[in-house]
């Protein structure tokens, strides 16, 4: 297998009529990969006479996000920005976020950073700072970014009780699932879709690394260029105070599966915006506030969602069969494989507030019967192990919500919440669980959600 000495991000095209970018990576020069984002939707009707220099810097500063997807197969010390420039500081803020962001990938693909992900400006390039044209929208309007998942689903009915208009969007794939969900929040979408280079793959399979990147980071930057394209201001994400906890440490640093949706990156990006791209759009997650556990919640007074939200990344899968091929497997149950952390999960925060009728209409079995998840739920409540590395929420969290889940059980104690009352739950004393219930429901200020959704939270 061939090794690389350099990566270079090398240039951006884009069409004016299709409203398509291209983006051009390399490994030495010798094998080159091409991404392309259609940011086109029949909904919405895109400005007139967009300005090429604003398309040119937004579409510079995606295609470093849209990079680090190719980079990993091999990561090598430089990586070289053609036909552009980077300053100091934006050199200082990317080499961090490669590093910062990759820390998952190089723990689990056991790489040392040291020295890797250094951006540099090639010898040819010009001082392209002359270019870096912001942009102000001309319209207040509001776009929140959905998925499939309960957390955006509790971000959407929040906004409506804003009484002001809004719109979804989503990346990636259309899939069956996003078009579910869209239907039944009933708002204009966005669809903006990605088709990432076949060698990509193909090089995966013949060996080269792979791993977690930070699509999160990938998406606020694709969000930032439509907020330009559609002309809207405020960028509306739904990661919660839990997204920004780590899973483990590695030489001193926290990993955190969650570090592109954590407050750090939030706060981060925001700085970016106002210093390379624009003053004038805000992006931030409206659910920064609460804990997971509050977003169960409130999620559970939307019962309207419950036969198509799922919350298990099995779905998000690039090399994977067909969806429709696995609905087709499935009996009672195609949103979510019932198996991952994930789903175990969301399943201990949300019974509590289902009954057993719903309970079985959402996931199609008791999770709680289900011993193959034994070593899941240990990891999960922080017995042993280190935490999971998906989107789940913390151990405290778990914690309170089996407990809640244990002293509402009626009959026969299934074999993990068994496992959770010899191990916790006899542990702990009732002022323990005050003082943590307290803890987890607390909404505090944090972030930076603009004011017009403080009302919103502080009726909470």
């Amino acid at each position: 297998m061939k090794t690389f000495q350099t990566f270079f991000i090398k240039s951006h095209t884009w069409n004016p009529e299709t409203l398509q970018a291209s983006f051009l990576f390399s490994f030495d020069n010798e094998v080159e990969f091409t991404e392309t984002i259609n940011f086109t939707c029949e909904e919405f009707t895109p400005i007139q006479n967009a300005d090429p220099a604003i398309i040119s810097n937004l579409l510079f500063h995606l295609s470093l996000a849209i990079g680090i997807s190719y980079y990993k197969l091999c990561p090598t010390k430089e990586i070289i920005v053609e036909n552009w420039y980077l300053n100091d500081e934006q050199k200082k803020f990317r080499n961090q976020f490669y590093i910062n962001w990759l820390w998952e990938y190089f723990f689990k693909n056991e790489i040392s950073p040291k020295g890797l992900c250094q951006f540099v400006n090639s010898k040819e390039a010009a001082d392209f700072s002359f270019l870096w044209k912001q942009f102000t929208p001309t319209r207040q309007q509001i776009m929140v970014a959905i998925w499939w998942g309960k957390d955006s689903l509790v971000s959407v009915e929040l906004v409506k009780k804003l009484g002001l208009p809004f719109y979804t969007s989503t990346f990636g794939k259309d899939y069956a699932l996003h078009q579910m969900v869209s239907k039944k929040i009933d708002a204009a979408r966005l669809v903006m879709q990605r088709t990432m280079d076949e060698k990509l793959f193909e090089m995966n399979e013949a060996g080269y690394y792979n791993g977690h990147v930070p699509i999160s980071w990938i998406i606020a930057f694709v969000l930032v260029t439509a907020a330009y394209l559609y002309d809207y201001n405020f960028i509306v994400m739904s990661n919660e105070k839990s997204a920004s906890e780590w899973n483990t440490i590695m030489d001193g640093i926290e990993i955190n599966h969650q570090r592109s949706k954590s407050l750090d990156f939030e706060l981060a990006f925001a700085e970016y915006l106002q210093h390379a791209i624009t003053n004038d759009v805000t992006y931030f997650s409206l659910l920064r506030w609460m804990y997971e556990i509050k977003i169960a919640e409130l999620f559970a007074q939307y019962p309207q969602y419950f036969d198509v939200f799922s919350s298990c990344n099995t779905n998000f899968k690039i090399l994977e069969e067909s969806l429709t091929k696995i609905w087709l497997k499935a009996k009672n149950n195609f949103r979510r494989c019932n198996s991952c952390p994930k789903c175990a999960f969301v399943y201990a925060i949300l019974r509590p507030f289902v009954t057993a009728d719903q309970a079985k209409t959402i996931w199609g079995e008791e999770l709680y019967e289900k011993e193959s998840l034994l070593t899941t739920f240990r990891a999960l409540l922080g017995i042993e192990g280190i935490k999971p590395f998906e989107c789940v929420g913390t151990n405290e969290e778990v914690v309170l919500w089996m407990k809640k889940s244990l002293d509402m059980w009626k009959g026969d104690l299934p074999v993990i919440l068994e496992m959770f009352a010899r191990e916790i739950g006899a542990q702990m004393k009732h002022e323990d669980w005050v003082a943590l219930e307290e803890k987890l429901f607390t909404i505090s200020d944090e972030g930076n959600i603009p004011g017009l959704f403080h009302p919103l939270l502080s009726s909470l």
